[in-house]
């Protein structure tokens, strides 16, 4: 089998999932061509993607052997060496991949990765802002610069890196934590929820000053919301709501958001969404972290 069909064949049986018939095809290309790397190098392809590391690793280390000059098998090699834990050789085979090739994303994304997961944060840095050069949205990227940047005590740019990253990528556990650590820096223009059993990131819902009138780009939420209520009629929601000395107005704000979410999302029952206002201020944060809100809507869900 000559490279390129070797190449062809390889990408097929991974992009069609199907990798132990590719390990039984690769299996037969080495036996036929004892000095084909990319054949060694798909076999261990293939190991790797049926969690077996252990197999894989003797046959992608022949793959750079062979063709030692090749980035993507010291990057793969890499990948094999971090699903067996062994961190120090993964990072050598990430620098010699970017030692091959300085544009070689994946080896600067899983080299962030491993100086991140040793708190070498500066280092971490560098590689993430490589990536966000070549691909500004990469989301991996994103998020752990500013995870390096709390390591860095960077404070500020963190707070912005996780605003960003909650702009491009508003859904997800990632999105979760991106939440969690704005939190802790004080913002709470992002909030976490439970809906039923569920643990969703919502944009806090704001208004125009001293009115109950809904900020048209904080709405987001409220159609999420709804959707998520359509999707499951057992589920009901206690929507809260405070406002600093103005019950009247919390009140008003209340209505106006139960208002919004059956409108946009008839199906919704009104039943569905409950409302409620009251006169103490909600507490958020902890220990000396801890604040008050002087204003907030809450999603408290119940099923049935």
């Amino acid at each position: 089998m000559v490279t390129g069909c070797t190449g062809i064949t390889g990408q097929y049986y991974l992009g069609m999932e199907k990798y132990g018939q590719g390990q039984k095809k690769f299996e037969q290309v080495i036996a036929e061509h004892p000095d084909d790397a990319m054949g060694y190098y798909y076999l261990g392809r293939m190991l790797l993607a049926q969690d077996k590391p252990e197999a894989a690793l003797p046959h992608l280390r022949k793959a750079v052997q062979l063709a030692p000059q090749d980035d993507d098998y010291h990057f793969w090699l890499g990948i094999n060496y971090w699903s067996i834990m062994d961190y120090k050789r993964e990072r050598e085979e990430y620098l010699k991949a970017i030692e091959l090739n300085s544009r070689a994303t994946y080896a600067h994304l899983y080299l962030g990765h491993n100086y991140l997961d040793k708190r070498e944060w500066k280092k971490a840095l560098e590689h993430y802002t490589i990536v966000l050069k070549k691909n500004k949205y990469d989301p991996e990227a994103l998020y752990n610069s500013a995870v390096a940047r709390h390591g860095l005590k960077d404070y500020k740019q963190e707070h912005k890196d996780l605003l960003k990253y909650l702009k491009y990528y508003p859904d997800g556990h990632i999105a979760l934590k991106a939440v969690s650590g704005l939190n802790l820096l004080g913002d709470y223009s992002w909030r976490n929820f439970y809906i039923g059993k569920r643990k969703v990131s919502f944009f806090a819902v704001k208004f125009t000053k001293n009115t109950a009138k809904i900020k048209t780009d904080t709405t987001a939420s409220l159609k999420l919301l709804g959707a998520m209520l359509k999707n499951s009629p057992e589920l009901s929601v206690d929507v809260v709501v405070y406002v600093k000395g103005n019950t009247s107005l919390a009140k008003a704000r209340a209505i106006a958001v139960k208002k919004y979410i059956t409108t946009y999302v008839p199906d919704v029952e009104k039943k569905q969404v409950i409302t409620s206002w009251f006169g103490e201020s909600e507490l958020v944060g902890a220990g000396k972290k801890s604040q008050l809100l002087s204003e907030s809507v809450r999603f408290i869900t119940h099923v049935k």
